[in-house]
């Protein structure tokens, strides 16, 4: 009976010790820095891109989704370079100094249109973040579309245009331009 006791404690003490011996060997999971969104993250000198996506419902008009934050004194001019139809295309995101700036994220943030991006959501777009003389970086984002409800509203909305809007002479409004949505 001695025997028996004696060998039960010593398995059950053989058990703690090796599947406590895991936490020593594997990598805690908990330490790692991840993306929590669908987005991706870089550094580009003092200015840190963050959630970076673009969403399209057509493959050629998207906006681009992203929060830049400037750690630096100095404003700062994020230059966002994508390819459109073969040719380079610019899109410029001001960043005040200890500031952020926010496009194309929820809460009515201004959208930063990205024309002829030749992406379908699920693809990935390559993009060149650069500003000043500070060493840029390409890196890729992922195209997304609006078929999940949260991301309904990050779609490209039609820009305003100016157009000639004709009055007659006897109204009181007058003759001249007026802002109206791109249809």
């Amino acid at each position: 009976m001695r025997a028996r006791t004696t060998a039960t404690v010593v398995l059950a003490g053989a058990v703690m010790v090796l599947t406590a011996g895991c936490n020593f060997i594997s990598p805690q999971t908990t330490t790692e820095k991840y993306d929590a969104s669908d987005g991706f993250s870089t550094n580009v000198g003092s200015l840190q891109v963050r959630n970076a996506m673009v969403f399209t419902d057509n493959g050629d008009a998207a906006s681009l989704s992203v929060t830049v934050l400037n750690d630096s004194d100095t404003a700062r001019t994020l230059k966002v370079q994508y390819d459109s139809f073969g040719s380079p295309k610019t899109v410029s995101i001001p960043v005040a100094a200890n500031g952020e700036t926010r496009r194309g994220t929820t809460g009515g943030d201004q959208q930063a249109l990205l024309n002829g991006i030749g992406k379908q959501p699920g693809s990935l777009l390559k993009v060149y973040l650069q500003y000043g003389d500070a060493q840029g970086k390409s890196f890729k984002v992922p195209v997304l579309d609006g078929s999940l409800d949260e991301y309904k509203t990050l779609l490209p909305s039609p820009v305003p245009t100016q157009t000639s809007v004709p009055t007659d002479s006897s109204s009181a409004e007058p003759t001249g331009t007026r802002t109206t949505p791109a249809g």
